[in-house]
């Protein structure tokens, strides 16, 4: 136990980690061993910076995101496309002031860190439906437009033909459960989390098997949501010219791929090893604090980025043949209501377990029934 008295003194040249942990365990204590530092010359210690530097990308992130919002709220010409264009734009501000929060009180990090990822597979699903509304933007047509698109092969000597005569309503149901099935998940998953961290010591939950798996279980959902997203988008590529949507996935995606490995790997590092705490960088600031710094400045990066790939210009340039549909604060509302979204998610559970041919919702929560079945029926 010299070891870990050692690190109560904050002699952690001692200190073995292993010892510390355990301990820590036991009392359920946030020992100095995985916070205290000192500072550098300057008198800022390494928290200071990165919590300084995270605060300034924050703000420099929201400025921009919400001037960008401001323009698509305030040139509502196309709601239905425009209410998932802002959902996704928001996501970089969203994450980044949950990271920041993470910076500033590692010990409250498991509680904030589930929100932004919750919002992310949010995202997710907005996007999705923006591709969707791009592709066939009225309901009563959509279940007829995957009904005639025809199923081709992806891979080998037949790449490019015909797989067969039936349209692509089930293909298109399949990639819908794939995306929606991620929100339910992270629900379900971040439940867990806050409850068994809150029955439990956190650092004992957050080292246990449980949270190993379903962190796995969490990684698993989103990977398949955004491979959906990206087949999707791959298979309608023709219908979605002019529209930069692989400027959009790249910019979203590729963020979304980042913050989804990062921690992860950071915590792994400490976990075997390969980090050793120094008198300047204590262990959360390795694990909690970095990871979260990182975030707060890719998505700085990721709100410039979303001026370009999610510009309001294409809505600006309907202006004049297309009157605004709603004020600014109408607009906001309209945003707000998540209805979609829930309906989407019913509309997931009646593919699921009622065969899905007669149950794909539209984004709005109107049954779009199976084309080809009432074409017969009429007939």
């Amino acid at each position: 136990m010299a070891a870990v008295f050692g690190s109560l003194n904050n002699d952690f040249a001692t200190a073995n980690i292993t010892d510390v942990i355990g301990y820590a365990e036991i009392k359920c204590t946030l020992l100095p061993f995985f916070v205290a530092t000192e500072p550098y010359s300057s008198g800022y210690t390494y928290h200071d910076i990165i919590l300084i530097v995270s605060s300034v990308t924050t703000v420099l992130c929201l400025i921009f995101t919400v001037s960008l919002v401001s323009v698509q709220l305030s040139n509502w010409v196309k709601p239905r496309e425009q209410k998932q264009i802002v959902r996704v734009i928001l996501f970089p501000t969203v994450f980044a002031f949950f990271n920041l929060f993470s910076v500033w009180f590692y010990a409250k990090s498991w509680i904030l860190l589930p929100f932004p990822e919750l919002y992310e597979c949010f995202a997710l699903v907005a996007m999705f439906y923006l591709l969707v509304l791009y592709v066939s933007p009225h309901d009563s047509t959509r279940t007829h437009h995957f009904h005639n698109l025809q199923r081709l092969h992806q891979f080998g000597r037949h790449r490019g033909e015909p797989k067969h005569q039936k349209g692509s309503v089930r293909w298109f149901q399949l990639l819908w459960v794939g995306v929606f099935q991620v929100l339910p998940v992270k629900l379900i998953t971040s439940l867990i989390d806050w409850i068994l961290s809150a029955s439990w010591c956190p650092l004992t939950y957050q080292l246990s098997i449980t949270s190993l798996a379903i962190t796995v279980v969490e990684s698993v959902s989103t990977s398949i949501c955004i491979a959906s997203v990206i087949m999707f988008a791959k298979r309608v590529a023709p219908d979605l010219k002019g529209t930069k949507t692989r400027a959009k996935l790249i910019s979203f995606k590729g963020i979304v791929g980042i913050t989804l490995t990062q921690t992860p790997v950071f915590v792994g590092i400490a976990s075997y090893g390969v980090f050793k705490r120094t008198k300047y960088v204590a262990v959360l600031d390795f694990t909690v604090g970095t990871p979260a710094f990182m975030t707060c400045c890719e998505m700085f990066i990721i709100s410039v980025i979303f001026l370009w790939t999610f510009t309001a210009e294409p809505y600006l340039d309907l202006r004049s043949s297309m009157p605004r549909c709603r004020s600014t604060g109408g607009a906001l509302m309209e945003v707000l209501d998540i209805r979609d979204i829930l309906m989407g998610c019913w509309s997931m559970v009646k593919i699921v377990f009622c065969r899905g041919d007669r149950h794909l919702m539209d984004h709005d929560g109107n049954a779009l029934e199976n084309e080809h079945h009432d074409m017969t029926s009429k007939a």
